[in-house]
């Protein structure tokens, strides 16, 4: 199989990492729970336009810093805590050397996204990466996936797994992908249904591998 691989809070778990340089930042700027609170809401998971998030955080804090040096804080000054979740790096171990074939597809800049992987040793257990500023286009623009098959076989089963229900599985099914959805405990809201779903990423990597349903099936595999 070819598995395309989202990084944030599918790999890694970066809003657990945003959160605890954010407790730092809030209390270095003398900042009390709401505005802990306020800055996680902003952030939204990482999609608010770091720029537009830079320039409200200025204001709220009164601060100094150009917006250009606050953008550069908000990309880098999180990823030292970024880990990846229990038991995937292991599970990622196995499945290349059954050889299954694994790219990371990853919005996001070169800079902070290279360091995320390096960092979490994620560069030496994957085929490629692709990130969205290398390539000039997002996820769920189907050239960004193009990009991460390219050159690999297409005769096998083709997955994208993560955890954006439009930027990874609307992204994916559009490209022709089988897709995996990573819950987090949230629901699923949308009409069409992820291949499989499951609320953890290892979950999502075990109903792939374990074949429970035919990738084919009207009724997608789930683990609630």
């Amino acid at each position: 199989m070819l598995l395309l691989l989202d990084l944030d809070n599918t790999l890694v778990d970066r809003d657990r990492a945003f959160s605890r340089w954010a407790e730092q930042f809030v209390g270095q700027h003398r900042g009390d729970e709401a505005d802990l609170q306020w800055l996680l809401e902003a952030d939204a998971h990482g999609y608010t336009h770091r720029a537009a998030l830079a320039d409200s955080l200025g204001d709220r804090h009164g601060l100094a810093t150009s917006r250009d040096d606050l953008v550069q804080t908000l990309l880098l000054d999180h990823v030292p805590f970024v880990r990846c979740y229990d038991g995937v790096l292991d599970h990622l171990q196995n499945l290349r050397s059954t050889g299954h074939t694994l790219v990371i597809v990853t919005n996001g800049t070169v800079e902070q996204q290279t360091r995320k992987v390096e960092l979490t040793g994620l560069d030496a257990l994957t085929d490629r990466v692709v990130i969205s500023q290398a390539i000039g286009v997002k996820k769920p623009a189907p050239e960004i996936f193009a990009a991460a098959t390219d050159g690999f076989p297409a005769d096998g089963m083709t997955w994208m797994i993560g955890d954006h229900a439009e930027a990874d599985i609307a992204g994916g099914r559009a490209a022709g992908l089988h897709t995996g959805w990573v819950g987090h405990g949230r629901q699923w809201t949308h009409p069409e249904l992820p291949t499989v779903r499951a609320p953890t990423t290892l979950e999502v990597l075990e109903l792939i591998e374990g074949g429970e349903r035919p990738p084919t099936s009207p009724n997608p595999a789930t683990r609630r």
